[in-house]
């Protein structure tokens, strides 16, 4: 009976294998992901999907157009338009058809533009229906009247005529390419022309609905009954295709040698064309299988991705690329299984066995049918308790260990349990009860066929065939063994709660590592070579054992906080490493780590202590707590993905103005130093392993970590050149620079440019120049004015006493001595030399005390009035607020307005004159002196000075006024002179009075 069923199992796994299938034809064919609103997409209203150069997908409705690169959505909206189709060429132009003719889309700022349609217009009995692109990147629309296709050089769709076609008419939308042929059809007849050659073929079928081509020579058609044909242009001939429910078709795509994916609006199937069989494809999604029984449209792009838009959402996955398995249930179940996988295990017919917290599951991979034994949780008969620790297949039998009770023998075939045999008499009695009160980690196989089951406090020894039970004591067994690795020399490894233990083959402990830490629990192991071992813990640390000691150090730092809790070498060489964050891949030769998380189909849950199978059929299988993953660990490639990074965005201070779009490199004022940029990376598999990097050229040649941001701002930025560039990684070690850096140059302020630096250096130059040569030409004018001063000030003291004033001086004394004056003449003679002394002590300064310049003044008018017979009178007053003593005045400043007075006023009056001096502080610093006389006035003395035949020519009014205009000038001061003519009360001449203001 058991060979009848070994060879019934044989004919069905080799059917499967000459139909192009596994052998493990009932697990999932495709483990998917989906995008959905979670995403940020809009999924109820699609028509078609398409990817572009950059990765962008693109996402057609009615009306409206959505693009998605991973992370993000951007809505376009059509001018509400009815859309057609989409279509993308190999440049990463997009294209759409409208109501009105077909568009074009230039860049986010302006949107679509339409394109110029030559030949037989469109109109509405000719409207551009669906869009194709054939290898040589030509674009081609099909419409009611034939064919367009875009012309470069002209920059338009021109209408292109079939030949014997020129007035057909095609009232179907119907449009796909295979290569280089275009097909379209009508109602009743299916076309086929070649770009190339321009030939065109044609096949009769009424009822036509779809058309999708097989081949270049082959399409498969859909009339209006959903039947299914094959239609073949080379032999011209229609034939019913078999296999397939009425259904529509939506596109064929090949995957490897005769096997096709076939999609229909009722779901995925494969098609193997040798066999002409096909098979309904189970596409999982995070574990769970989803319905496949209702698809709409579909994209197979460059990447080998299929994308289809189904009532999930959009699913996507590379049907020609194995990938890791998940499982959390079958529906072919006979109950709903438990997801908390504790133990895998095979048997000789290929079936694989869980053992989880509620009993133990058969999982046949030829039917896909799952059996389940979940026992009475009383203990009635089977197992005594329905959680599962460890079940290994001898065989011919199961070893199972429950969480609470004794191992049990399951025979699969009989699907029977009995117990273990134990020693007889007392001893297998007290041996039994202990196994019973016994919690066990679990059942290791050793190489000499038997089993060791590792218990909370000791270790068992199950003898192979005979199922006979001893106990291996030793005093480590406490310490909670929970994993084990027998070397080839029999002796062990053991992780424990309390460290890592090296034990011989008669169970004596040579060495104990208690010193692990964080923590001492060990969890997994992995023997290297004969002195070395992998030890799993938080952390994965390397072991090497020496004759003396243990030497342990932590490898893989980026996992040195993650519980690892499985490791296992692969046919290749590689080890795979279970740990929190899901698993890893490392390769010895390029030492290289590879992460594989819940994106990459691994179950989101931690994996179990020792629930690892490797499959005869090559198949891994791992249980966790929340299902069952599988794959074949020499078909997962490494990841090695191209990823497509570009800048999104610039904004400048703020300002999302789209530099993008400017000529690079960007120009920026002095001002404008503030610059953010966006990027990102169009991947979809698992865009949360995205991490990025940037530098900025001219400021930091250097790499920068970002993690998963991607916008990075730069503020202050000094003028100069600058070029952005960004890369994105999977691993933190394979970068992806951006192909399109982003060049730009911060203008320094005109102060500081070059032009105007030149243009500064000549004009503070010729400032300077100019300023040097006024300096040279004010030190000449201040030593001109000193040498007029200094001449000024010789020709007052010189007409101060000029040889006249001295003639008549001598003269007087003379005639006083003839007269026998000599009182007289000895008062004249004293006066006229003290004042000639005090003239020639005050030329020797600039400025003289007032108290000396009014001393001087008093001499001079004393010897004028002697000379002429006191003939006026003179009254000198001085304000209480002039402090004569203290104030410097420049000297003989006020003698010769005396003078004049006299001279020219008082000497032509007939009476006695008076001469009156008032000297004052008109301010703080302005001195006022006033010298009044009631002479004749200037006007009568001009008259008298002109009869006199031997006038005196007076220069010592003239000489002071000179004297002043200087001293205003050199010493930058407001000294004046102001002469007033007196009147009477009959407006008659009555004197002169001079005001002369002086700074002091």
């Amino acid at each position: 009976m058991n060979c009848f069923k070994n060879l019934i199992t044989r004919f069905i796994v080799t059917l499967f294998q000459l139909c192009g299938f596994t052998c493990l034809a009932q697990l999932p064919d495709f483990n998917v992901q989906v995008l959905n609103e979670s995403n940020g997409i809009k999924t109820s209203d699609i028509y078609r999907i398409i990817k572009d150069k950059k990765g962008f997908l693109w996402i057609q409705s009615s009306r409206h157009l959505q693009r998605f690169d991973g992370q993000n959505v951007k809505r376009i909206e059509t001018n509400g338009e009815d859309l057609h189709d989409i279509a993308a060429d190999s440049s990463g132009v997009i294209y759409i058809t409208t109501e009105s003719g077909i568009e074009r889309y230039v860049n986010d700022i302006k949107g679509f533009e339409p394109i110029r349609i030559t030949g037989r217009g469109v109109k509405p009995d000719n409207k551009l229906n669906k869009l194709q692109v054939t290898p040589d990147n030509r674009i081609w629309a099909n419409s009611t009247k034939g064919l367009y296709s875009y012309i470069a050089g002209e920059d338009a769709f021109k209408h292109y005529p079939l030949p014997g076609l020129e007035n057909h008419r095609f009232y179907r939308r119907i449009f796909n390419a295979k290569g280089y042929n275009l097909f379209i059809a009508d109602i009743d007849t299916v076309f086929t022309v070649n770009t190339r050659s321009k030939e065109v073929r044609m096949v009769p079928l009424p009822g036509i609905r779809t058309v999708v081509p097989f081949s270049e020579d082959v399409a498969w058609a859909t009339n209006h009954l959903l039947q299914n044909f094959e239609v073949n242009f080379k032999t011209r001939s229609v034939k019913r295709i078999s296999g397939l429910p009425l259904v529509e078709l939506n596109s064929i795509n090949h995957l490897k040698g005769d096997n096709y994916l076939v999609n229909t609006r009722k779901g995925c199937y494969k098609y193997n064309k040798t066999a002409k069989a096909f098979t309904k494809v189970t596409l999982y999604n995070s574990g769970n299988e989803l319905p496949n029984d209702e698809n709409y449209t579909d994209y197979f792009d460059s990447d080998s991705t299929f994308w289809l838009v189904c009532q999930e959402g959009i699913v996507f996955f590379r049907p020609l690329e194995h990938n890791i398995g998940w499982l959390r249930g079958l529906k072919n179940a006979d109950r709903e299984w438990n997801n908390n996988i504790r133990a895998v295990t095979e048997d000789k017919n290929g079936n694989i066995w869980l053992g989880t917290v509620e009993g133990f599951y058969r999982l046949n991979l030829v039917d896909g049918k799952v059996k389940s034994y979940r026992p009475d949780v009383k203990g009635h008969k089977g197992l005594p308790f329905p959680a599962v620790r460890s079940l290994v297949h001898d065989g011919r039998n199961l070893i199972i260990a429950p969480e609470k009770g004794e191992p049990v023998i399951f025979d699969p075939v009989a699907e029977s349990f009995r117990s273990l045999k134990y020693p007889q008499g007392m001893s297998g009695t007290r041996l039994r009860k202990k196994m019973q009160n016994e919690l066990i980690a679990t059942i290791y196989r050793l190489h000499n066929g038997g089993h060791l089951i590792v218990g909370e406090e000791t270790c068992y020894f199950i003898e192979k065939d005979t199922y006979l039970v001893s106990e291996r004591y030793f005093p480590e067994a406490y310490h909670n063994i929970q994993t084990v690795a027998e070397e080839k020399g029999g002796n062990f490894w053991m992780g424990s709660y309390r460290g890592l233990l090296y034990v011989n083959k008669n169970f004596k402990t040579l060495y104990n590592d208690i010193s692990f830490t964080p923590s001492l629990l060990i969890t997994s192991l992995l023997i290297q070579n004969d002195s070395t071992i992998w030890c799993g813990s938080v952390g994965l640390y390397e072991v090497i054992r020496s004759e003396k000691s243990l030497k342990r150090r932590l490898i893989f730092p980026q996992l040195r906080n993650q519980r690892i809790t499985m490791l296992y070498r692969d046919k290749t060489g590689k080890t795979w490493i279970g740990a929190d964050d899901g698993l890893y891949r490392y390769d010895h030769v390029s030492q290289k780590l590879e992460w594989f998380d819940v994106w990459d189909n691994i179950q989101n849950k931690r994996f179990n202590l020792n629930a690892l199978k490797e499959s005869r059929s090559g198949y891994v299988f791992l249980g966790g707590f929340n299902g069952l993953n599988y794959f074949k660990p020499e078909e997962i490639k490494p990841i090695k993905e191209k990823l497509n990074v570009s800048i999104s965005n610039v904004r400048v201070n703020q300002d999302d103005t789209m530099y993008l779009l400017r000529p690079a490199p960007l120009e920026l004022n002095w001002q404008e130093n503030s610059v953010e940029f966006q990027y990102l990376t169009t991947y979809y598999r698992n865009p949360q392993k995205l991490t990025y990097r940037y530098r900025m050229i001219g400021l930091d040649s250097n790499w920068s970590l970002n993690g998963r941001n991607n916008k990075v701002r730069f503020s202050s930025l000094s003028s100069g050149n600058y070029t952005f560039t960004v890369a994105a990684s999977l691993d933190g070690v394979n970068w992806d620079e951006t192909s399109n850096p982003f060049s730009f140059v911060i203008l320094p302020p005109i102060w500081k440019r070059a032009w105007f630096i030149g243009l500064g250096i000549l004009v503070t130059g010729g400032i300077g120049y100019v300023i040097f040569r006024g300096r040279i030409r004010a030190i000449r004018q201040q030593i001109t004015m000193r040498e007029r001063v200094s001449e000024i000030e010789m020709r007052a003291l010189r007409a101060q006493m000029n040889p006249h004033f001295i003639f008549n001086c001598l003269n007087s004394i003379n005639r006083y001595i003839v007269k026998s004056d000599n009182a007289t003449a000895s008062l004249y003679l004293t006066r006229f030399s003290k004042l000639i002394r005090l003239i020639l002590e005050n030329s020797n300064s600039k400025k003289v005390l007032l108290s000396n310049e009014l001393e001087a003044l008093r001499l001079y008018i004393e010897m004028e009035g002697i000379r002429f017979d006191n003939k006026f009178s003179c009254e000198i007053f001085l304000a209480d607020n002039v402090f004569a003593d203290s104030i410097e005045v420049p000297s003989l400043i006020i003698q010769p307005y005396v003078e004049n007075a006299i001279w020219h006023g008082l000497l032509h009056q007939e009476t006695n004159g008076k001469l009156l001096i008032k000297i004052s502080m008109l301010e703080e610093t302005v001195l006022q002196c006033v010298v009044e006389d009631n002479g004749v006035g200037r006007e009568k003395a001009r008259e008298f000075k002109s009869k006199s035949a031997t006038s005196k020519k007076s220069m010592g009014m003239k000489l002071t006024e000179d004297r002043i205009a200087i001293l205003n000038q050199y010493a930058q001061t407001n000294a004046s002179v102001e002469i007033i003519d007196l009147m009477d009360q009959n407006n008659e001449a009555s004197g002169t009075q001079v005001i002369i203001r002086i700074p002091v």
